[in-house]
């Protein structure tokens, strides 16, 4: 099996060299103008490429940028000055830069990066079909699940790469959607911050702008290297693992070549301790469409009897939460205690020291559809069903 890995800086290049790793491994090179996140000048780049095949490392050259058309020509016209017979093939996504360097360059190898699309086997085959001999390798979606992936590698006469470990991109927008928010006027390259959701109580979703845009991340990571034997088994010889954000190829660079020579087992790896974020399997063991419908089906959030009075719809912790009412009425004197429900299935019974207006003057009674807030309690997430306690209820 392949190890297919990404490097910025000759600190990373000489690190992987050193580690003299037993398994084949092949590098992802790109520069600013022509990758997504990479910050690497052209020239530092060819720099890292010369020394990586000096020792015998496979270099791949990354477009993945996702241009419009001034920018895609500015990207062809870079593509032209670069030698590209030092690179053993070219990772690229646009179908525009598909066509430019299969008409330009049809000697040179792709390996097509079809991670935001192409799902089904028509497509794929259509793909490899329009490409021929020049298609090296088929990058694949991380919502593939495990039996999918499985079939794929029978009928594909095209090898395939998946991700095992690295970043889950949820959202991209060409837009820069970050330094709108900056109180500083001056000019930034990249922006780094952290993000919610005001349809979940989730939070932490990493977000980058840089010179292409804006890309919003899962909060978990994905996780399969404890899968690399039931993968080679299927038949995918080519996995990556993406050690670009939080310093990970510092962290983990060495555990990961370990793994993949067989000289750890991956019960010993330090991922699952150390890593700054949770780790997921994504869709690899189920399809998760498939549990979304019976979130939206859960009985959990619905009304289910006359003490009911309304829904959580914000958490502000420690501090308060924000209830919408929902029955015709809400009269304070009646109500002193409240039983709630999460979407979980958890129950919490509170007693209501004060209810207050959304301007934060006391009240004493509300009407439906009306915003109230509540004393904050833990474990309590938006979509939490509330309900006057009865004996009744």
């Amino acid at each position: 099996m392949k190890l297919v890995t990404y490097i910025e800086n000759f600190e990373e290049l000489e690190k992987l060299i050193a580690l003299d790793c037993k398994t084949p491994i092949e590098i992802i090179v790109g520069a600013t103008p022509l990758t997504r996140y990479s910050k690497t000048s052209l020239e530092e780049m060819l720099r890292l490429t010369g020394i990586a095949k000096k020792n015998n490392i496979d270099v791949v050259l990354e477009w993945d940028a996702l241009n419009q058309e001034e920018k895609f020509l500015n990207s062809c016209d870079v593509i032209d000055r670069l030698p590209l017979h030092e690179f053993k093939a070219i990772r690229v996504q646009d179908p525009g830069a598909v066509e430019y360097i299969k008409n330009k360059y049809p000697w040179l190898k792709i390996q097509l990066i079809l991670e935001n699309g192409n799902h089904n086997l028509i497509g794929l085959n259509k793909w490899c079909e329009y490409l021929g001999e020049q298609c090296e390798r088929l990058v694949l979606s991380n919502e593939l699940s495990r039996e999918m992936l499985r079939g794929y590698a029978k009928v594909l006469k095209t090898p395939i790469e998946i991700l095992v470990f690295g970043r889950i991109l949820l959202f991209y927008s060409p837009r820069k959607l970050l330094s709108p928010l900056e109180k500083k006027n001056i000019e930034v390259k990249s922006l780094e911050a952290y993000g919610s959701s005001e349809e979940s109580p989730h939070s932490g979703f990493p977000l980058i702008e840089n010179t292409h845009g804006t890309f919003m991340f899962n909060v978990k990571d994905l996780y399969l290297l404890d899968h690399l034997d039931e993968l080679r088994e299927m038949g995918i010889l080519h996995t990556r693992v993406d050690l670009r954000f939080d310093e990970s190829f510092n962290n983990y660079s060495e555990a990961v070549m370990n793994l993949f020579s067989g000289t750890v087992s991956e019960n010993e790896l330090p991922f699952k301790k150390i890593h700054p974020r949770p780790l997921i399997k994504g869709f690899y063991n189920i399809n998760k469409t498939d549990v979304l419908f019976t979130k939206l089906k859960n009985k959990r959030t619905q009304r289910q009897d006359v003490n009911y009075i309304g829904e959580i719809v914000d958490v502000e912790r420690d501090v308060q939460l924000a209830l919408m009412i929902k029955s015709d009425m809400f009269d304070r004197s009646l109500i002193h205690e409240i039983r709630m429900i999460t979407p979980e299935g958890k129950e919490k019974v509170v007693q209501l020291s004060w209810i207050k207006s959304s301007v934060g003057e006391e009240v004493h009674s509300a009407m439906k559809n009306d915003l109230v807030l509540i004393p904050y309690t833990n474990g309590i997430t938006v979509k939490t069903q509330v309900y006057l306690n009865s004996k009744n209820s």
